[in-house]
């Protein structure tokens, strides 16, 4: 059985035998396995299939895919895109879905910038680098200053959160990478969170 593998950037015209596909645990976490009218076989994540089914493709109907790479800032990631190659049956489909919506972490930062700038905050100068080990065993003794200890735990729950988005975003085909000031607005989430815990207990 030969397997249809997919160079970046490069458009593979398939059609399949079926649009069910199905489910094959792998290495990076499941995967959906179509058997295409040509024999072959070929691998996908399971977004591509839920693109198949929104396209409404049947059996044998030749489309395009094109696994491409995109570069945003310093990030990369992986995209699928799926086109009909039948333009009087694509007309009458609706438009092509969105390739990667908004992930509720991605909103969480967004939300974060917005409550940082209502509230006039902005990180000290003297942060500690966001690129600090989750946990640190035996750390050294330090003042026991409350403002201080916040902004420690807030920064290691956001960098803990950006590791495990991007461990799961590896495991699903969806490579996301968190720059420092991404890391910092998610502090700020945190931080602010915690302060205004901290109040409604002392009211």
């Amino acid at each position: 059985m030969t397997i249809l593998r997919f160079q970046t950037n490069v458009p593979n015209e398939v059609s399949l035998e079926s649009p069910q596909g199905v489910v094959v645990q792998g290495r990076y976490g499941d995967r959906m396995m179509f058997n295409l009218t040509d024999g072959q076989v070929m691998y996908v994540p399971p977004i591509v299939a839920n693109k198949i089914e929104a396209e409404g493709i049947g059996p044998g109907e030749p489309f395009e895919l094109c696994k491409s790479q995109v570069k945003t800032g310093q990030r990369r990631s992986i995209e699928w895109s799926v086109r009909r190659l039948d333009p009087e049956q694509a007309a009458r489909e609706k438009p092509e879905m969105i390739v990667n919506p908004e992930t509720q972490l991605e909103s969480d930062l967004r939300a974060s910038v917005a409550i940082a700038g209502k509230n006039g905050k902005q990180p000290a100068t003297d942060d500690p680098p966001p690129n600090l080990p989750i946990e640190e065993e035996n750390p050294p003794a330090k003042p026991a200053v409350q403002p201080l200890t916040k902004l420690e735990s807030a920064l290691k729950t956001a960098i803990s959160a950006a590791h495990n988005a991007e461990k799961f975003g590896a495991e699903i085909g969806y490579v996301v990478r968190f720059d420092s000031d991404a890391i910092k607005s998610m502090a700020i989430t945190v931080l602010i969170n915690m302060n205004e815990g901290s109040r409604r207990w002392a009211n």
